[in-house]
């Protein structure tokens, strides 16, 4: 499991004032002294920040909220003391999740269905990208998507949401899930090598960055499934339910560091952007700025996780597993996160 650390602490510098009062009594016949005028302030403990191990698990856009909210030290305003990780794939980023490597992190939605279908508790608390949206790029000789049926499909991995994106795609088509033939290379730059050598002739990407540089390696667009404009629950914020029992608190620390990452996205262009640029590694000021314009306007305010995207992330599954037929959307679902931030106004304030 490829893991890239970063650790963010929290020193807070607070402290809280208590009353001391002090009476003396000389004895029997003595006159009680007056109660002191003034009171003295007596240092109490700083409540301690809550360790919590996280991780982004795609090297992509709209994986960026929590490198924000790092970076702007939004986990540690709520009390977080984050250690974040580099996760190769939702996948992956699972069975981190069961094993307990980590506590809770941000996965698309194929993921909990996965899970849960195996049966795992895991649970989607907030949804942050709540519509598919997908570029088909093709290699030299195919110039529609009528062509894709039978060809080599090049994807990040077996299992995660680019390889789940062919479910819809296939569907749309009439195509049978036998008529696709799937390898698996492990990140976008492994796509990109598969389709210039000729070992796939067919990818799905994530605009724009990714789809730019499959472009700048000579790939085409064939289709953009945007134009599908159907719901489909993407990245969220998950965790297994018992971690969440145990941990509310913390979760509710890192959900309410996401919303105001996701907040300051339209109004912090150069910020953003920097952060785009310093966790995706790119150079490419075309690409950092088409990262950036992508998501600009597509974050909700009201992170509730969709439950009609739910269902077509289980369909999805449910074609290649037959154990995700019958899960609904509910079970996998805890609204009460969101519910507690929006009902106390604390995302009100955080978009005035």
């Amino acid at each position: 499991m490829e893991r890239i650390s970063r650790r963010t602490f929290l020193r807070s510098t607070a402290a809280f004032g208590g009353l001391a009062v002090i009476s003396a009594c000389a004895g029997p016949s003595a006159t009680p002294s007056a109660a002191p005028s003034g009171s003295a302030a007596v240092p109490t403990a700083t409540p301690k920040p809550i360790a919590v191990k996280g991780a982004w698990v795609a090297m992509t856009a709209n994986q960026m909220i929590w490198p924000i909210a790092v970076e702007a030290g939004y986990f540690k305003k709520y009390g977080i003391d984050l250690d974040l990780s580099y996760i190769n794939g939702s996948s992956t980023a699972v069975p981190a999740l069961i094993n307990g490597d980590i506590g809770i992190t941000t996965v698309a939605g194929s993921a909990v269905v996965s899970a849960q279908a195996g049966g795992q508790d895991l649970v989607m608390i907030a949804g942050f990208l709540n519509k598919a949206v997908w570029k088909v790029m093709a290699g030299p000789g195919i110039t529609s998507i009528d062509q894709v049926r039978g060809k080599t499909i090049a994807v990040t991995r077996i299992g995660n949401a680019d390889y789940f994106a062919w479910q819809t795609i296939a569907a749309r088509q009439g195509w049978k899930s036998d008529e696709l033939k799937f390898v698996s290379a492990n990140d976008v730059p492994g796509q990109i090598t598969f389709l210039k050598t000729g070992n796939a002739q067919v990818i799905a990407v994530s605009p724009p960055n990714n789809a730019l540089a499959a472009t700048q390696a000579g790939a085409k667009e064939i289709l953009d499934t945007s134009v599908y404009d159907e719901p489909e629950q993407q990245v969220g914020l998950v965790a297994m339910r018992k971690w969440l029992g145990e941990n509310r608190p913390a979760a509710v620390g890192a959900l309410k560091a996401s919303v105001e990452a996701m907040a300051r996205w339209p109004k912090d262009p150069p910020f953003v952007k920097d952060v785009i640029k310093k966790y995706l590694k790119i150079e490419d000021q075309q690409v950092i700025d088409a990262g950036y314009d992508a998501y600009a306007k597509i974050w909700p305010q009201v992170p509730y996780p969709t439950e009609p995207g739910l269902q077509r992330v289980i369909d999805q599954v449910a074609a290649t597993n037959a154990k995700a037929k019958d899960l609904k959307p509910q079970q996998m679902i805890d609204r009460s996160f969101v519910q507690e931030l929006e009902s106390s106004g604390f995302i009100a304030q955080i978009y005035k």
